[in-house]
């Protein structure tokens, strides 16, 4: 008797193309008509428009990774599929363009196993400038690291939250460097200091192949404290607060989420960066 692994091997990739196509398009059809329609007071045209739309851009993203065989037939990837066509829904369109460039100008990876385990589409021989690797929703370009993977599963837990943490941790890192008086290589020094990036450099340092679990636990508090901060900044906030004044956070004062991000930014400051020199040796040796 066959086994279930064997049936999973047997199932034309074509037919796992249309099964997380299908899985796609049916989030759509659920999640926009009650959940976002409710959460945002969305009238009956506009929800329409919504669920096709989405339904129309994750469904090939859906039969791609199943046909090319990036995400492997598992229940995880079909779980990690329904987040990133959902919660998880505005990092995966911003991975759409870094797909469409990658395809340009690098080359799918359809034998990293361990990407496929994961969910995430690897491209090797693309990357922003100056970075060995980059990742944008769950799409990898440069060479697979499990630091990289780390963004792709943050992504996936802070959804809508994860750009607006990661682009304020930035620039608000970038403005403690300055006041401080730090005025050497300001972009990688403040990039460093990312919450995200020290949590991802923390959990998976240079060539790791294991997570560094309690440090990860560590760095997602860390992380979280954050996400409540930008949360409670924008919760005031018509539409995009919609969110946060959900679960109470507009009751606080919005300038306390600015004061705990500023804080954390200058505290962080007098911190040592979270790459080590000796990670970024072992890529020019």
């Amino acid at each position: 008797m066959a086994t279930i692994a064997q049936l999973k091997r047997n199932v034309p990739p074509v037919v796992k193309g249309l099964v997380f196509a299908v899985v796609a398009a049916a989030v759509q059809i659920i999640a926009v008509p009650f959940l976002i329609r409710p959460l945002f007071d969305l009238s009956r045209g506009a929800t329409a428009a919504i669920t096709a739309g989405g339904a129309a851009l994750f469904a090939p993203y859906g039969f791609f990774v199943g046909w090319k065989e990036l995400y492997a037939f598992t229940p995880r990837t079909i779980w990690a599929l329904i987040l990133d066509v959902s919660w998880s829904g505005i990092n995966t369109v911003t991975g759409f363009f870094w797909l469409v460039w990658c395809a340009a100008k690098g080359t799918l990876r359809t034998d990293c196993d361990e990407a496929k385990h994961r969910g995430i589409c690897v491209y090797q021989d693309v990357a922003l400038p100056g970075a060995v690797a980059s990742t944008l929703g769950p799409v990898i370009g440069g060479t697979w690291l499990l630091h990289e993977a780390v963004h792709v599963q943050q992504a996936r837990i802070f959804g809508p939250f994860y750009w607006p943490v990661y682009l304020l941790s930035y620039a608000s890192a970038m403005i403690a460097r300055l006041i401080t008086g730090r005025f050497r290589d300001p972009h990688w020094e403040a990039y460093e200091r990312v919450v995200m990036e020290d949590w991802a450099y923390r959990a998976a340092p240079g060539l790791a192949t294991k997570l560094n679990v309690k440090a990860s636990i560590l760095w997602f508090f860390i992380a979280l404290l954050n996400t409540v901060a930008v949360g409670v900044l924008i919760a005031p906030i018509a539409g995009v607060g919609a969110l946060p004044a959900l679960i109470g956070l507009k009751a606080i004062p919005w300038w306390t989420g600015l004061v705990v991000v500023a804080l954390y930014a200058l505290f962080r400051s007098v911190f040592p960066k979270a790459r080590f020199d000796s990670w970024q040796l072992s890529f020019k040796t």
